[in-house]
């Protein structure tokens, strides 16, 4: 609990880092060297997002902090951790995988002779592929679509600024023995 203020700091640095590295790279000799780290930081960006969450979850069980700094921790770190997740296509690599599986499961385990009424065991894997991986496609299409759009709101860059600032200053303020949302209210 005692790295949280850190933890929030470095949050937002990352969460801002379109805007810190915009107002840094116009410094002569510190901006190239300055700009290049809060680039390198962009990309641990996933990882930072994590350890956000995990740090939110350790604060709440606990019971310390404000509230407000609770819910900060996870908004943020869903932000980071949804920014790169946001792109990938799970509800096909879902869909493929357990049509693999049953695939895997009756072909292995309980093979299927040359032909059943007719027809080759080939259609019939085929649909034992092409059945499940559909299903489970269009189950996870509406919950990756969501992902998506969380994803895609709380990364855009006007979000993200105000949540990294917000971030900043909280982490800044809980070194200083005040909060930012006690401040507020």
């Amino acid at each position: 609990m005692d790295y949280t203020p850190f933890i929030l700091i470095l949050g937002g640095m990352v969460a801002a880092s379109w805007l810190l590295e915009r107002s840094v790279r116009p410094v002569p000799v510190m901006g190239k060297p300055i700009g290049g780290l809060i680039k390198a930081l962009t990309l641990f960006g996933f990882f930072v997002g994590v350890l956000l969450l995990v740090t939110a979850v350790s604060v709440w069980s606990v019971q310390a902090w404000d509230s407000g700094t609770r819910f900060l921790l996870i908004v943020t770190g869903f932000a980071l951790f949804l920014k790169p997740l946001k792109d990938i296509p799970w509800a096909a690599l879902v869909g493929l995988a357990v049509g693999g599986l049953c695939v895997g499961f009756v072909f292995f385990l309980h093979p299927l002779p040359d032909t059943i009424f007719g027809i080759s065991s080939t259609w019939i894997y085929l649909l034992l592929f092409f059945i499940p991986a559909l299903f489970m496609y269009m189950l996870f299409k509406f919950v990756e679509d969501v992902v998506k759009l969380i994803g895609t709101l709380l990364a855009s860059r006007p979000v993200a600024i105000i949540l990294g600032l917000v971030c900043i200053v909280q982490g800044i303020l809980l070194l200083l023995d005040n909060s930012l949302f006690t401040i507020l209210v």
